[in-house]
């Protein structure tokens, strides 16, 4: 009996992930305001009700993203980036030749979204 194997997808394409960065970039200050107040609640969950609508209509035949897994990949990017950043960092120290930031970091850097 032979049976095909199925791989599985990525959650996120990279393109996917480079249009979040990009539609991010306009409303990083909403997005990384983590005061605790009404207003300020309400505003960045609708900033993210719009972030995730753009995002699904961008890309209308992969699956649609929730607002969570759209948080959830932001928070993970911001991780690789930061780890990136580190180990070059310790490889700087060490004197060792440097591994190459992916375009994920690159993009990160350029637009000023991490808050390091």
């Amino acid at each position: 009996m032979l049976t095909t194997m199925t791989y599985r997808m990525p959650n996120f394409t990279l393109e996917q992930k480079l249009y979040l960065l990009q539609k991010i970039h306009s409303v990083v200050d909403a997005v990384q305001d983590f005061r605790k107040d009404t207003n300020t609640t309400v505003y960045r969950n609708a900033v993210w009700a719009e972030l995730a609508k753009a995002f699904n209509e961008a890309f209308p035949n992969r699956p649609p993203s929730s607002v969570s897994s759209l948080k959830t990949l932001w928070k993970r990017l911001k991780v690789e980036c930061r780890v990136a950043l580190q180990r070059r960092q310790e490889q700087q120290a060490a004197g060792m030749p440097l591994t190459a930031l992916t375009q994920v970091p690159v993009q990160l850097l350029h637009f000023h979204l991490l808050n390091i």
